[in-house]
């Protein structure tokens, strides 16, 4: 038995928390025996080991609904919207993951910086490579995260080197599926890029193949005005871009919706009516000149939704920036497109851990600090110029939520287990 003592923070389905300023997680065999004020705790279980966070914030592990594994090396660079950055920098790049040693290399150094920043759980796309998604599973494997990963699959108007037929993506993806579907942690999900990169047929076999094996669905939807102009050319007789994967069978509860920036009422109330997920990607939406998903509106209108860093778009991986830029991204929209409520800190936090794991169906076992759950564990240090005791609830997470010269975790336990890397180039010394 071991206590982690702290101010902790525990997020709710119903996006309220229960915050204890000397609080304490009382840990036995990698799962959350039970959380509460240190004092109490500390008198029910006088054996155990203390690991003591003074003035330092406890959150459940952050679960990052939508990145690239490929393509964090590109984060920050390059300019321009969606489809000329993708032919710029992102096509090549992926391309360099036929290589074994690189596809390794990087895949190390990705799952590392995501449990620096504290994420624990992460739903990713490889790159369009068998081999480089069987390593991605291997190091995910190693490391411990709970990785829900997916082949890119990509049948037309992309380079060369990075397409297959639909026959082809089908079937790798349903070996790699056999492999490590609910291997321990890891889940595979089927990952057609969005739908320029698609065929018809590639999205009616995916649709296919995720009702009979009960698979998790990626994709992009809406990000960029330009992309939803050459899905209506390439698709003209669907009334919208929402409908071309609606018609096709890809929406479904198990379907996650990466951007969601420019939909009509029509397709929202699709998406709603299918019980799919809208996954907000702040960063990369303002990095790439998208636009501004309306989060907030989406909520009220009781729309499913998550957040994803979506880096390299994304310019970070730490999901305490994604929620950050989601409160701030909602209070330009209301002031530059249409007056609406804003997202809160609160809400946001809520939306990068009991959110997630609630959308991706692991509510029973991570993404607060229920009795059971696995003790996936992030901890971060305040500002030091706050002093905890004088800061109320709110202002505690939005200290956490903006304190942007900490977004390196000072702790990351998995399985109640501190996380530790070999790995040099990925791994700072504090963790």
């Amino acid at each position: 038995m071991k206590l982690i003592k702290g101010i902790i923070i525990n997020p709710f389905e119903d996006f309220s928390v229960k915050l204890w300023q000397s609080g304490a997680l009382a840990i036995e065999k990698g799962k959350i025996a039970e959380c509460g004020n240190f004092k109490d705790l500390s008198n029910k279980f006088p054996n155990a080991e203390i690991l003591d966070f003074q003035n330092s914030v406890i959150i459940p592990g952050l679960i990052d609904m939508h990145t690239h594994l490929p393509q964090f090396t590109a984060m920050g660079l390059g300019n321009g919207e969606l489809i000329s950055w993708l032919e710029s920098y992102i096509f090549p790049l992926e391309s360099k993951f036929t290589d074994e040693k690189f596809a390794r290399e990087q895949s190390e150094i990705f799952f590392d910086r995501l449990l620096r920043r504290g994420t624990t759980s992460a739903v990713i796309y490889s790159a369009p490579h068998k081999l480089a998604c069987d390593i991605a599973f291997e190091v995910a494997k190693e490391k411990k995260i709970r990785a829900f990963i997916g082949k890119t699959m990509m049948d037309k108007n992309s380079p060369k080197g990075l397409i297959a037929t639909a026959e082809q993506n089908i079937a790798d993806s349903i070996e790699l599926a056999k492999k490590w579907h609910n291997d321990g942690k890891m889940q595979y999900v089927l990952t057609p890029r969005f739908a320029i990169a698609c065929s018809a047929e590639l999205m009616k076999m995916t649709a296919e193949v995720a009702a009979l094996d009960g698979l998790f669905v990626q994709t992009h939807l809406s990000e960029n005005l330009n992309e939803i102009a050459q899905v209506k050319k390439l698709f003209p007789d669907f009334s919208s871009y929402t409908e071309v994967y609606d018609k096709l069978g890809i929406l479904t509860e198990r379907t996650l919706l990466a951007h969601c920036v420019h939909l009509s009422d029509n397709e929202i109330e699709i998406i709603k009516r299918r019980d799919s997920i809208a996954v907000h990607c702040p960063a990369s939406n303002k990095f790439l000149s998208s636009g501004i998903m309306p989060a907030k509106k989406y909520l009220k209108e009781n729309v499913n939704l998550a957040i994803g860093s979506d880096v390299a778009g994304g310019y970070s991986q730490s999901l305490l920036n994604e929620a950050m830029e989601a409160v701030e991204c909602s209070k330009l929209y209301s002031v530059l497109i249409e007056k609406q409520p804003i997202l809160s800190p609160r809400e946001s936090l809520c939306l990068a851990t009991i959110k997630a794991a609630e959308h991706l169906k692991i509510s029973d076992t991570v993404g607060n600090f229920a009795s059971g759950k696995s003790a996936d564990i992030a901890v971060f240090d305040l500002p030091d110029y706050l002093q905890a005791d004088l800061l109320s609830e709110d202002e505690i997470i939005s200290s956490i939520i903006y304190n942007i010269d900490n977004r390196i975790a000072k702790a990351v336990f998995i399985d109640g287990e501190l996380y530790k890397s070999n790995n040099t180039r990925g791994y700072d010394e504090k963790l």
